[in-house]
C-alpha cells in the first residue's frame, strides 16, 4: 500500500491485476461513519488522475463521483469481481441469472449514478405486467439492493435506491396445493417407487428439493423414542461445475423436525432397501458421495441430480394424480395441509425452515381464514 501527498490511499490489488484507491467523500449523517469512494485503474497513474479529479470536484462542492458506468456495466463488474467468495457458487450463479433476466432488460442502459427509486419501481411494475410472481419481483429488488449497497460503501453512489424503493409483498400466488385425498393417492403410488421415501419426506415435512437430496444418514434418528430429521445441508448443481453438497444458506434453514409415523416407516424401509443395494454392489458402492453418506442415491450409489429428481416427480404425480406436480408444489402442499389441520403458524415456519414467521404469513396467510374456522368450531365444541 502506498500513499502520495493528498492522493488518498492507493494499493495494488495483485489478485485482480489492478490499482485501487479510496478517498473519503463525506460522512453518514446518522452514524458519523466515513463514506469512501473507490477508484480503480490499470496503472497507478490512472488511479492518481481519478483521485485528483475527485478532490477537485469535492473542493468545488460538487459530487465527487466521476462514475460513467451503466447499471449493466456495474452489475457485470460486481458479479465478476465482488460477489465471488462472498456467497456459495450456486447462489452466485442464481444472482447472475436474476441480473440478466429481470434487472438488465429494464435498468441496464441507465447510468448507475442517475438511478432513482422510481426507476426501481418501474422495473417491479414491468415484471408484474410480464406475469412474473411477487417472489420474482422481490428477488430482483433484493439482488439489486445488495449490489448497490456495495456501490454505496465504495462511494460510487450516494444512496441505495433499491433500498429506498417500496418493497414487494409476497402474496398468495405461491401455487396449487394437494388435497388430503390427492396426498394419500400420491403416497400410495410412492410405495411402488425405489425412492418412494423421498416423496413421503417431501410431502409430510415440506423440505426443499436440495435439502431432501442433501440428507445424510447421520441427520436421521429413526430409532429413538421421538424420531427426528435434521436439515443441515443442501445438494445443488452449479452450471459447468457439477453437483455440490454444502451447508444450507441461512441459519433458519438449519433445523430439526420431528417425524410423523408414516415418514419413519418409509425411511426405515428405504434403509433396508439401500443396505441390500450396498451388498450387491460391494466395493463399487461409494461410501460418501460428495462427502456425505447420502440417504437418497442413484442405483449406483451416487448423488441424485436435482433436475432428475424433479423429472421423476413429474412422472410419479402424472401416474398417481393424472397431472404433473413439482417438488416445490409438494412443499407448498405440506404447509397448506398443516394449516388446514390448525397447526400454529410459528411451528409451520420452523418446519419449513423460513427465516421468519413473516415470510410464512405472507405466503400462506390467505389460508388462515379456513384454519380460523377450525379454531372457532373447536371452541364451540368446548364451550357450546
Amino acid at each position: 500500500m502506498a500513499r502520495g501527498k493528498g492522493e488518498g490511499t492507493i494499493r495494488k490489488n495483485v489478485e485482480k491485476g489492478r490499482w485501487e484507491a479510496r478517498l473519503t467523500v463525506g460522512y453518514n449523517a446518522a452514524t458519523g461513519e466515513r463514506k469512501r469512494q473507490m477508484f480503480t485503474g490499470r496503472t497507478r497513474a490512472e488511479v492518481v488522475a481519478k483521485l485528483e479529479e475527485a478532490r477537485r470536484l469535492r473542493g468545488e462542492g460538487r459530487p465527487t463521483t466521476i462514475e460513467k458506468r451503466t447499471v449493466e456495466q456495474y452489475l457485470n463488474d460486481w458479479l465478476r469481481d465482488v460477489l465471488p467468495g462472498t456467497v456459495k457458487a450456486r447462489t452466485a450463479q442464481s444472482y447472475g441469472e436474476i441480473v440478466r433476466l429481470w434487472i438488465l432488460p429494464t435498468l441496464g442502459k441507465k447510468l448507475l449514478v442517475a438511478l432513482t427509486p422510481a426507476d426501481v419501481a418501474t422495473m417491479l411494475r414491468t415484471l408484474s405486467k410480464e406475469g412474473k410472481s411477487p417472489n420474482t419481483q422481490r428477488l430482483a429488488r433484493s439482488v439489486l439492493r445488495r449490489a448497490l449497497r456495495r456501490a454505496e460503501q465504495d462511494g460510487i453512489v450516494n444512496r441505495n435506491v433499491a433500498a429506498l424503493a417500496d418493497g414487494v409483498r409476497v402474496g398468495s400466488s405461491e401455487g396449487r396445493t394437494l388435497t388430503v385425498d390427492q396426498g394419500k393417492a400420491l403416497l400410495a403410488a410412492a410405495e411402488e417407487e425405489r425412492m418412494g421415501a423421498a416423496y413421503v419426506v417431501a410431502l409430510t415435512l415440506g423440505v426443499r428439493r436440495g435439502e431432501l437430496l442433501g440428507l445424510t444418514w447421520d441427520d436421521l434418528d429413526l430409532d429413538g423414542e421421538k424420531p427426528t430429521l435434521t436439515v443441515l445441508r443442501t445438494l445443488s448443481r452449479v452450471r459447468g461445475q457439477g453437483l455440490f453438497l454444502d451447508e444450507t444458506k441461512t441459519k433458519g434453514s438449519r433445523r430439526r423436525v420431528h417425524l410423523p409415523t408414516p415418514t419413519v416407516e418409509a425411511l426405515k424401509k428405504h434403509r433396508e432397501q439401500q443396505s441390500e443395494e450396498m451388498t450387491v454392489l460391494g466395493d463399487a458402492w461409494p461410501e460418501s458421495p460428495l462427502g456425505g453418506n447420502l440417504v437418497f442415491r442413484t442405483p449406483l450409489g451416487t448423488a441424485v441430480d436435482p433436475d432428475n429428481f424433479r423429472n421423476a416427480t413429474y412422472r410419479l404425480t402424472t401416474r398417481a394424480l393424472g397431472e404433473r406436480w413439482s417438488p416445490h408444489e409438494l412443499r407448498h402442499s405440506a404447509a397448506s395441509l398443516l394449516i388446514a389441520q390448525g397447526v400454529d403458524l410459528k411451528i409451520i415456519s420452523e418446519v419449513l425452515g423460513h427465516s421468519s414467521i413473516r415470510i410464512t404469513a405472507d405466503v400462506y396467510g390467505h389460508l388462515l381464514d379456513d384454519a380460523g374456522v377450525v379454531a372457532a368450531d373447536a371452541m364451540s365444541d368446548l364451550f357450546g
